[in-house]
């Protein structure tokens, strides 16, 4: 081969080589290779950051902000321990209901709680608070629970309130505290003591934290229920609690 061939098909092969150039070397390839390699990055940055925000929320490092807003609804709904409760303070299963005692299907819901209570005695604890109407015979009534609850009787004046409910509701508020200390003396209470409470609205304050924390919790009407803080509004058939709880503790 001369040299002038030689040259010749040196310079055929490198013109070759520069058309066969692989597309990854070419300068739209490179670009593409660039752009890929971001949108990779992205995704593995975000996959890291939804797992470190996982592993954040199930180990309860919730921000600040987040936990104090946490803390007061559950404050909210756990209230102060001046309430009435039936079943064990370490059972697994907790439920706070607002009820009014003017509430027609309170008194329906106060039957569900007695027998959730004789059904479920160590696995559910039932508490009590009042979200009365804004009307005295609600909230003398209340009163009345209350007085009767330092003389340990919550539950039976509770019970008897229900009872009596179409004849109370209707009463003006003279009324209504003769019938309330009627019902008293049929459950044998101290008169005096019952009588005195009741006229000096001795456990008012325990019905402004209740209303104050309904408030809060939006409870716009009764009776509304919390099942280990799940909210449940209105009336709630027996058979869908025995379902909720054994679920519950089923878990």
């Amino acid at each position: 081969m001369s040299l002038e061939e030689r040259v010749n098909y040196l310079k055929l092969k490198e013109k070759h080589k520069r058309k066969l150039k692989p597309w990854y070397k070419k300068w739209w390839g490179l670009i593409l290779i660039a752009v890929f390699v971001l949108i990779i990055s992205g995704l593995i940055a975000s996959g890291i950051y939804l797992v470190k925000e996982v592993k954040r929320i199930q180990a309860g490092n919730l921000d600040i902000e987040t936990q104090k807003e946490l803390d007061r609804i559950t404050q909210a709904i756990d209230g102060t321990s001046e309430h009435f409760s039936l079943g064990p303070i370490n059972a697994p299963i907790k439920i706070m209901a607002f009820l009014d005692y003017s509430c027609p299907h309170c008194n329906e819901a106060m039957a569900t709680i007695h027998n959730l209570n004789k059904k479920y005695p160590t696995e559910v604890r039932i508490s009590i608070r009042d979200y009365p109407a804004l009307r005295m015979a609600s909230i003398n009534q209340a009163l009345a629970a209350h007085c009767a609850g330092e003389q340990n009787n919550f539950w039976q004046m509770s019970d008897s309130l229900f009872e009596n409910q179409d004849i109370l509701i209707n009463l003006n508020e003279s009324n209504i505290d003769l019938e309330l200390k009627n019902i008293a003396k049929g459950l044998k209470l101290d008169e005096a003591q019952f009588e005195d409470c009741l006229k000096n609205k001795k456990y008012l304050y325990r019905l402004n934290d209740n209303f104050a924390d309904a408030e809060f919790l939006d409870v716009k009407g009764t009776p509304t229920w919390f099942i280990n803080r799940y909210k449940i509004t209105g009336y709630y058939p027996e058979e869908n609690f025995v379902n909720l709880i054994e679920g519950l503790l089923a878990l």
